[in-house]
């Protein structure tokens, strides 16, 4: 399965998020998010995703059980992604969100949980979506 990644920088040094991403399927696109989304990394994240999406997949997985800080921007992302926004494409599913406080709390009390497409495995979602 290929993979892409890139190391996130700016003028002060590596910004503190890394996303890699990787197509197992090719209407299916998986990206690992680590780190922190907030106003300074996510403008990074949504032009690595605008690259790796591109050519559209069909169904665009966010793992964010390596996210550590969710900030309004990080949500602004997901509603984006969620929306087909800013050139991101695909059908969202988010893994890594129960049991990760920083980003359940975050989903949750902006009410946004209840309605993104929430997974507890990336393998049990790429099979369910066969």
């Amino acid at each position: 399965m290929p993979e892409s990644s890139r190391p996130s920088q700016e003028a002060n040094g590596p910004l503190p998020v890394r996303c890699t991403t990787s197509r197992p399927r090719a209407d299916v696109c998986v990206a690992q998010l680590a780190g922190e989304l907030d106003i300074a990394t996510v403008p990074v994240v949504v032009e690595h995703l605008r690259r790796e999406t591109a050519t559209p997949p069909a169904e665009l997985l966010l793992d964010l059980s390596g996210v550590t800080h969710l900030a309004a921007a990080g949500l602004a992302l997901i509603v984006a992604a969620m929306n087909n926004d800013r050139d991101i494409h695909g059908r969202l599913h988010l893994v890594g969100v129960s049991g990760n406080r920083p980003v359940e709390r975050a989903l949750q009390i902006t009410g946004l949980l209840p309605v993104v497409d929430v997974h507890d495995d990336v393998q049990a979602l790429l099979d369910a979506l066969h």
